[in-house]
């Protein structure tokens, strides 16, 4: 690891041990009043999201003409999000990933038919969740009768739809022509094939929301359904910059800055994003039991 990325993972850590004990009182009153029957719904809603993930990512290993079969996927996908949990950087459970599905180990670091079916369903994720946010916002300006600002978000929004669908339809036909990974790019993110992990990913985008919005009404707060619908994605994406371990630090530096917006105080929303961190990691557990040896089961 080199000195600046150690520098960013000690600095991560350092800030999420500075608010704590900023807020650390307020924190640990919230945390002394969760409601643990709603951790059996994030524990079931969580199985059906790593389910539906992996299957995913099974649906687009095909078309990287890359065979992956249905207990591999969901074995590989926990032991992936348990060493993102646990490990720097967040991508060294997709770096595993990439690494056990290569029909070539010693050149698994090539962009080969593991590596585009791990990014590219990783992509299909990070799209849903730009999506997700978008619209919760159009609806969000709407209920709020910021007609304005609606104004001012919905034209950019628009330009960059049809900038992007320009793009692909004049490159489509030139992309099967070239190297494999455009082929089997364009083959992914268009059509029938696009919009059915696309819809898959809705659910798997929505389950994460559900999961954030439940960690907060677990500790008996009230909340606003459709602003959390609204910037929990913006915290959900936080976590993916690989400069903390498991997004912690993070995750709680975002979940501040938004806290007003989300109407939750600072404290309360630090102690929503500590909770979600720690299910998180909870739910992950199984990858644990599958990266243990055969003879230690």
């Amino acid at each position: 690891m080199s000195l600046s990325n150690s520098l960013k993972y000690a600095s991560s850590i350092l800030l999420i041990f500075i608010i704590i004990d900023h807020y650390g009182k307020h924190i640990l009153q919230l945390l002394l009043s969760i409601n643990i029957s709603y951790i059996f719904i994030v524990i079931l809603i969580s199985t059906i999201q790593y389910i539906l993930s992996a299957y995913r990512w099974m649906y687009i290993s095909k078309y990287t003409n890359l065979n992956i079969d249905f207990y591999d996927s969901i074995k590989f996908y926990y032991i992936s999000s348990f060493l993102n949990n646990i490990l720097p950087g967040g991508i060294i459970g997709d770096i595993f990933r990439i690494y056990k599905t290569s029909e070539n180990k010693n050149e698994f670091y090539k962009i080969g038919k593991s590596f585009q079916s791990v990014v590219f369903e990783r992509l299909s994720g990070q799209l849903m969740l730009f999506s997700f946010f978008i619209i919760s916002l159009t609806i969000y300006f709407l209920r709020e009768e910021r007609y304005l600002a609606f104004v001012y978000f919905l034209f950019p929004s628009i330009l960059v739809y049809y900038v992007v669908r320009y793009f692909i339809k004049k490159r489509i036909r030139q992309a099967i022509q070239k190297k494999e990974i455009e082929s089997n790019f364009f083959k992914i993110f268009t059509g029938e094939v696009f919009w059915r992990h696309f819809f898959i990913s809705f659910f798997v985008i929505l389950s994460y929301i559900l999961i954030y919005m439940i960690s907060a009404v677990s500790l008996g707060l009230e909340i606003d359904y459709l602003a959390f619908m609204v910037f929990s994605p913006i915290i959900l994406f936080s976590m993916t910059l690989p400069i903390s371990i498991g997004g912690w630090g993070v995750r709680e530096l975002t979940a501040l800055l938004v806290s007003l917006l989300i109407g939750l105080s600072a404290s309360a929303s630090i102690s929503v994003s500590i909770i979600y961190g720690l299910i998180n990691l909870i739910c992950s557990l199984p990858g644990l039991y599958f990266l243990l040896p055969l003879k230690l089961r």
